[in-house]
Parts: C-alpha cells; sequence; structure tokens
C-alpha cells in the first residue's frame, strides 16, 4: 500500500509540472493591470493606476508575453513608439514551483496563479523616491 501511495505521488508531481509549463505556453498573457505605489503624479493626474496614467495606447497598456516550450519567451507592445525600444535578444524563462523566472528581471519572479502572471518591481523615481509596479497578466 505504501508502494502505491509513493507511486501516485511521484506521477502526480511530475503531472502537475507539466501541466503548470502548458499553461504558460499555451496562451499569450496580455497585461490586465499596472498598480504604482506611492500614487505617481504625470502631468496633471495622480493616479495609483498606471495604466491610466501612460493612455490605453501606450506601450504599458498593450504589453504581452508569450513563453515557448524551449525556455524561450517574447515580449512587446502594440502602442505607438513601442517598437522604438524593442530589444531583439533571445530571452529566456525557467520555472521553479509557481514562480517564473525571466532573464531580463532574475530578481523580480512572476507568480503564476490560475490564469494570472503578477510580477512586483520597484524603481527610484523623482526625489528619491521608490515606485513599487505590480504588473498582472491575464492569458488569453
Amino acid at each position: 500500500m505504501k508502494k502505491l501511495i509513493l507511486i501516485l505521488t511521484v506521477c502526480l508531481a511530475f503531472g502537475c509540472k507539466k501541466d503548470l509549463d502548458k499553461t504558460l505556453t499555451k496562451k499569450d498573457w496580455r497585461i490586465e493591470s499596472v498598480t504604482v505605489s506611492p500614487a505617481m503624479t504625470i502631468g496633471q493626474k495622480t493616479s495609483t493606476n498606471y495604466m491610466e496614467l501612460m493612455g490605453p495606447s501606450s506601450c504599458a497598456s498593450t504589453s504581452m508575453i508569450s513563453f515557448s516550450k524551449d525556455g524561450t519567451y517574447i515580449s512587446g507592445s502594440t502602442g505607438a513608439l513601442c517598437d522604438m525600444k524593442s530589444d531583439t535578444s533571445i530571452k529566456t524563462w525557467r520555472r521553479d514551483g509557481d514562480q517564473i523566472f525571466l532573464s531580463y528581471a532574475p530578481k523580480s519572479p512572476m507568480t503564476l496563479k490560475g490564469d494570472r502572471l503578477t510580477q512586483s518591481t520597484s524603481n527610484p523615481g523623482e526625489g528619491g523616491i521608490i515606485y513599487t509596479f505590480v504588473f498582472v497578466y491575464k492569458s488569453k
């Protein structure tokens, strides 16, 4: 009986790994929201909704990620002038549990929960303010 439970546990563990990889590679991931903390002021507008601050056709509001089974991924945006900052280098990803590590930001892993990928990064702004951005991508 113990051997049967051990065999089932091992099979389940390997099956879940492949299922999570399929979840990542099966669909494209489109940005759903970007929250910034503390609130940021751009022009005359102050908000924690970074996509609203940048506008609906901005690079931030139109970004996407597509993962390949071979451990590479592409990311991009369809906003105006986004192609000017495009990066054509080979980008890689790896998964450790529900954490997705991207080669461009290995210290800011994404977290996979259901059909959402979440990533948190911090960047210094003007006046020494540290802004924390939370990016949420949804599978499409």
